[in-house]
């Protein structure tokens, strides 16, 4: 058994607080190309303030319940203070199984979170893939 190592950088633009971009094509796209058949795919936002979450698109809205776009916090005098502290609460690294070279998802979805309210942002992700190469 012949364990590989595959990676790429995906850029691409945001627009606005709060707005989800679904990555879920491209984790299979990503492995497809890797021919990983199993093992894991890492996804890391670079930066300080994006997030990478894996939910159910319905969740999305109680999330945004939960984060409003200004967080309150007495004496902070940071413009964006806000932002960072969503990327804290969410993070911005996921690692995900890859079984039958497929993400194991269980019905998740992989989404990128710009958090800043900046429009025309540049965002960058990095993919990992381990695994077993078979294909």
């Amino acid at each position: 058994m012949s364990l590989k190592v595959y990676s790429v950088e995906i850029e691409f633009r945001t627009h606005g607080p709060m707005k989800y971009y679904d990555l879920t094509n491209i984790l299979y796209e990503v492995i497809t190309e890797a021919k990983i058949e199993y093992g894991v795919i890492e996804a890391h936002a670079v930066g300080a303030t994006p997030a990478l979450i894996l939910a159910r698109k319905d969740i999305l809205d109680v999330l945004d319940q939960f984060i409003k776009e200004y967080i309150p916090v007495t004496g902070w005098r940071h413009g964006n203070a806000y932002a960072h502290l969503r990327s804290t609460l969410l993070g911005t690294h996921q690692i995900i199984p890859v079984i039958d070279g497929a993400p194991d998802l269980d019905g998740l979805r992989l989404y990128f979170l710009e958090t800043r309210p900046v429009h025309n942002h540049r965002r960058k992700v990095l993919f990992f893939v381990h695994g077993k190469r078979v294909f």
